[in-house]
């Protein structure tokens, strides 16, 4: 009997509670090609079809021969409810095109100790039998997983001009070394401008324009890792390179004075609002445009989508920059096969294949809140979403995040960042600092 066992846990706002998904009890009848079932919502989930999972606690899974084990981290698997369920359905439709597989979905980190490159890189010699055959992973991942052995090339199983049709910056991750290591489906971290809709102008395209209309404020996240990401951005819109001659990190000093300026700037001429000092996530950021009590503010897809709502809709536009509007620096996830086995890698690339048409990669991206790698899934949102038009016009132009969030870099980008916002240092000396920081 062919059975399709998810174990997915649920963050609910309302209930506070984390649950164990188990699916089960599939009906033996294959159907005749794979498409996808739609999204059921949860309240409905015991009273449904067969083809719909019931959501129960897990019992203890033991994989057999038939099993294709996937890990997920709780940002894909339990970003939304609607986006797990959209999820559980593309799987059971999968499912049916294979009657004899057993599909086993486990919820993993992607860091830490029990993280699953950590996993990966000590269980193979201990419990090989519980590995994953297929992983999703932070796209910064692809490239030291892939050096170190824990994923395996694709390109035997997976059309390398499947990769052709994603935006460009997820092109760039999909290869190491020549070789097909991960598929990007999912994109993060896009920074734009919120602002409210009682503004009627439309947004300057330099940075000194922009905060030259000292009628109007405009808050950031300058005591965290975001507002780095914004001087990452003017630093590299500068010229500014990252590494020195012998490959070590390292900035420079006539870019990143630049880039520090613009923010400084805007906080000197009241522009840049003084509480932007005591902000450290830009969630924070957009309460203060959204409560009234500024007109701009510094978020992300995520943010954004994260967080409107049917009785507010606001206004977007790109970060001015300083002679065009900053390419965004993105993140975003992938899925990477983990098992040696050729059968198993086999089919997980077909999986992958089918996961990210884009009828699936675009219902199931819509419901998570997430933007999709491909530009083919937004004809799955609907045709009037203005948001949609906008992202994909950024991702084309969207710049692969060239550090991690650990990096001396970022650390150093933080702290000049808050300096020059909070006024207590000027953009030279923060910028002298930051360079010290990373060289030292």
């Amino acid at each position: 009997m062919r059975r399709a066992i998810l174990i997915v846990f649920f963050s609910l706002l309302v209930l506070i509670l984390a649950a164990c998904d188990v699916l089960s009890g599939v009906s033996n009848t294959p159907a005749a090609a794979p498409t996808a079932v739609p999204a059921t919502p949860i309240a409905a989930l015991t009273l449904a079809a067969q083809s719909t999972p019931n959501f129960v606690i897990a019992a203890t899974i033991t994989p057999t021969s038939n099993s294709l084990i996937i890990w997920l981290p709780p940002a894909i698997a339990s970003r939304t409810e609607a986006g797990a369920v959209t999820l559980s359905d593309q799987l059971l439709a999968f499912n049916n095109t294979h009657p004899d597989l057993e599909i086993i979905v486990e919820q993993k980190p992607t860091v830490g100790q029990g993280g699953t490159l950590n996993y990966l890189r000590t269980g193979r010699g201990v419990a090989p039998t519980i590995l994953p055959d297929l992983i999703a992973l932070p796209v910064a991942q692809l490239a030291p997983a892939a050096s170190e052995g824990l994923i395996f090339p694709m390109e035997e199983f997976l059309d390398p001009t499947a990769v052709d049709a994603l935006f460009p910056p997820a092109q760039e991750w999909a290869y190491n070394a020549d070789h097909l290591v991960g598929y990007p489906f999912a994109l993060v971290d896009m920074q734009h401008l919120e602002y409210s809709s009682v503004i009627t102008d439309p947004v300057p395209l330099t940075w000194s324009a922009f905060i030259s209309d000292t009628t109007r404020h405009m808050v950031l996240p300058a005591a965290g890792p975001d507002g780095a990401r914004l001087a990452l951005e003017f630093y590299l819109a500068a010229g500014g390179t990252l590494t020195n001659d012998a490959g070590q990190p390292a900035l420079e000093l006539e870019p990143l004075t630049l880039a520090l300026e613009q923010l400084y700037n805007g906080r000197v001429n009241g522009f840049i609002l003084q509480q932007s000092s005591n902000i450290t996530t830009l969630a924070d950021s957009v309460r203060l445009v959204r409560d009234g009590s500024t007109d701009y503010a510094l978020t992300s897809s995520d943010v954004y989508l994260m967080s409107t709502s049917t009785d507010y809709t606001p206004l977007f536009a790109p970060v001015p920059g300083l002679d065009q509007p900053l390419p965004a620096l993105i993140s975003g996830w992938a899925w990477a096969t983990t098992t040696p086995d050729v059968e198993k890698k086999a089919l997980a690339a077909e999986l992958i294949t089918f996961l990210t048409t884009p009828e699936n990669l675009g219902s199931w991206s819509r419901q998570s809140q997430i933007l999709p790698a491909a530009p083919g899934a937004f004809s799955a949102w609907p045709n009037d979403d203005v948001y949609a038009a906008f992202a994909q016009n950024e991702l084309q132009r969207a710049v692969p995040m060239p550090l991690t969030a650990t990096s001396s870099i970022m650390a150093a980008l933080e702290n000049a960042v808050f300096d020059v916002v909070s006024l207590s240092k000027s953009p030279d000396v923060a910028a002298q600092e930051a360079i010290a920081a990373v060289g030292s």
